[in-house]
């Protein structure tokens, strides 16, 4: 992660941390069996904000990524990096909303190349629910810190429903872990919190159509039942090391008061 954003550093006001980084940053210490970790960074890109040079294709193969690492089929958006053994990957994504009419995953942001980013749905209340942070390393002797936009909560959650969404019916796609993290992003803030990142999300234009789209989502996935196939799925992470049947009914009811505390800026649905 931060090789990258050292590399982006042009770049960085258009940059915002999503993904695992975001939601770790800002739940550290919330008290779930599952243990965080992730190799993978998930960068969004705002348009409005991106500068024109250094083309962003050109800033990531300096940093050591390509897109064909290892012979894999070239993704528009995914950028690889093999350290010894392991490889690092690095996700550039732009909410569809200001994605421009490129293919059904590729982005038009000249003189950017079109494959450098991939357009997401969802993504768009990362634009508006984010806030400046500190982004550090873990390693004690690297004393690199950047400050960049970090998602806040309530878009985090609004992009898992997305992705939960999309998902559902292709079981070889679905991941436990992302329906977790719904769970750990509702245990880990506030209600006064999440009602006020809520509240901005569905005031926004920007924001409004994929927030309430995703609160059906979160109706449908988790707070219809505690076996609902999201709620499920979050439980079914913590098989050998939590509660599985505990996290289940939790994020259900945890799911129902969110759709129940913003029922009237949403007109009752």
């Amino acid at each position: 992660m931060l090789d990258v954003l050292a590399a982006l550093g042009p770049h960085l006001r258009s940059i915002i941390v999503i993904g695992a980084h975001a939601i770790y940053l800002r739940e550290p210490s919330t008290s779930v069996a599952l243990a965080p970790f992730t190799r993978d960074s998930d960068l969004a890109i705002d348009p409005r904000e991106l500068a024109q040079a250094p083309k962003l294709e050109e800033v990531m193969r300096r940093a050591g990524f390509t897109q064909d690492a290892d012979g894999a089929q070239p993704q528009p958006g995914i950028w690889l990096r093999r350290v010894g053994d392991e490889l690092d990957e690095v996700d550039l994504m732009v909410p569809a909303m200001f994605a421009g009419a490129g293919g059904r995953r590729s982005v038009r942001l000249p003189p950017h190349d079109g494959r450098a980013a991939r357009r997401a749905n969802g993504l768009e209340g990362v634009l508006v629910d984010n806030d400046l942070m500190p982004v550090r390393a873990l390693a004690p002797e690297d004393g690199r810190t950047f400050h960049v936009r970090v998602a806040g909560p309530a878009a985090m959650l609004v992009s898992k429903l997305f992705k939960l969404h999309e998902r559902v019916g292709s079981t070889d796609r679905l991941m436990d872990k992302d329906a977790h993290d719904v769970f750990r992003i509702l245990t880990g803030t506030e209600p006064e919190d999440l009602h006020g990142r809520y509240r901005r999300l569905l005031a926004d234009e920007v924001s409004r159509g994929v927030t309430i789209a995703a609160l059906g989502y979160l109706s449908e996935l988790f707070a219809a039942r505690p076996d609902a196939v999201g709620s499920m799925m979050a439980g079914r992470a913590e098989a050998g090391v939590g509660e599985p049947e505990t996290v289940a009914r939790q994020v259900s009811i945890l799911a129902e008061e969110v759709l129940e505390m913003l029922r009237d800026e949403t007109g009752g649905r």
